[in-house]
């Protein structure tokens, strides 16, 4: 039976389970990863590994070529029924530095996989032999919770340990922190089982400054994370990002706004406008054009071309291009006048239009 897509309760040895492609992934943790943490790519048939330092998931580069079929619990009794001539891979979790033997594998003699340190080790049945891949992984950061100090303990206050945060007050001269997953209010921290003190944590301050030119690491992330109301947004690697939404403010000061599918709104001061993607092309721009006038410039696409409309305070101009971009005709509406393409007596013609006759003499098409 093949693995169907879940999820891992998250701190508990860095696997945060099956997804299928990154996209899956990220709808469910959409805040990104943790150091250590990993899942495997059901699309990509491979482990996936969070970069704590870029702040991305990568690719452990060994895809393997064959469907995923199952996570390895046992490695003494893994016995799987493959077939020869079908190709199949399945992962173990190392938690730690060793040989691991497969002593069962269908075909071989025991299989012997060697470690330095905790390890995803993927085996691949290509048909008619076993191959093992081996990706080296850190578990000791994935089970380490991050602090947020919430200050002096107040009873009105909600207090929440999730997502690998745990919060800690400080109450009569010692420092506690919520004990399980879940939210704590109204109970006193040194009456309650739901706290346990910290004995290792001091609070440095209760307000906290940004210096110019650096940043505060406020997370294990090394991103500031603010969350209220069911938004949050994020400060990391020079770009603001609203986790909900995926609006994010860029290093080089573009906001951009995800407008549903292929959409996206994105407003430059590098280029001095806003501007409306659809299907990785501008149908809509408002800037200001080369004399430094506003411009409202929206396009159509097609097959053939497209179709662009340009506003300004001093003209209406209607063009029309083929698909490599080249001007085909255009018309435009000015305060001198209208200056466009006639149709021809050869064209297609329907009551009303005017045209130009074989004689050169301007007509209005009638009956």
């Amino acid at each position: 039976m093949k693995v169907k897509e879940h999820s891992h309760l998250r701190g508990q040895n860095g696997c945060l389970g099956f997804f299928y492609g990154l996209d899956a992934l990220l709808s469910a943790y959409p805040e990104g990863g943790l150091p250590g943490e990993f899942f495997v790519n059901g699309k990509t048939q491979s482990i996936w590994v969070w970069d704590a330092t870029g702040r991305s998931w990568y690719d452990s580069n060994h895809a393997a070529p064959a469907p995923f079929f199952g996570i390895i619990t046992d490695t003494n009794s893994f016995s799987p029924n493959v077939e020869s001539g079908k190709e199949a891979c399945f992962v173990y979790i190392a938690g730690h530095a060793g040989s691991y033997h497969f002593l069962a594998l269908k075909g071989v003699s025991p299989l012997t996989v060697t470690t330095t340190s905790a390890a995803v080790i993927v085996l691949v049945w290509d048909g008619t032999t076993w191959r093992d891949y081996v990706t080296p992984i850190s578990l000791d950061d994935a089970v380490h919770l991050s602090y947020m100090y919430r200050g002096s303990w107040t009873e009105s206050s909600t207090y929440i340990y999730a997502d690998g945060f745990t919060d800690v007050v400080y109450y009569l001269g010692k420092y506690y922190r919520v004990k399980q997953a879940g939210s704590v209010t109204g109970e006193i921290p040194d009456e309650s089982d739901k706290w346990e003190e910290v004995t290792h944590f001091y609070a440095v301050a209760d307000q906290l400054y940004l210096p110019t030119g650096q940043l505060i690491v406020l997370d294990r992330q090394q991103a500031i994370r603010v969350k209220g109301f069911g938004s949050t947004w994020e400060l990391g690697d020079g770009i603001i990002r609203h986790l909900e939404t995926g609006t994010f403010l860029s290093t080089a000061g573009e906001l951009r706004v995800p407008a549903g599918g292929d959409s996206e709104i994105v407003i430059s001061p590098v280029e001095r406008g806003i501007k409306f993607w659809r299907n990785n092309k501008e149908v809509l721009i408002i800037d200001w054009d080369n004399n430094n006038q506003v411009r409202l410039l929206m396009s159509q696409f097609d097959d053939s071309g497209s179709r662009e409309l340009s506003i300004s305070p001093q003209q209406i101009t209607l063009s029309q291009l083929d698909s490599a971009g080249q001007t085909l005709n255009t018309s435009q509406l000015s305060l001198n006048g209208l200056n466009c393409r006639l149709k021809q007596w050869s064209d297609t013609l329907v009551e009303g239009d005017i045209y130009v006759d074989e004689n050169n003499v301007l007509k209005q098409k009638r009956g």
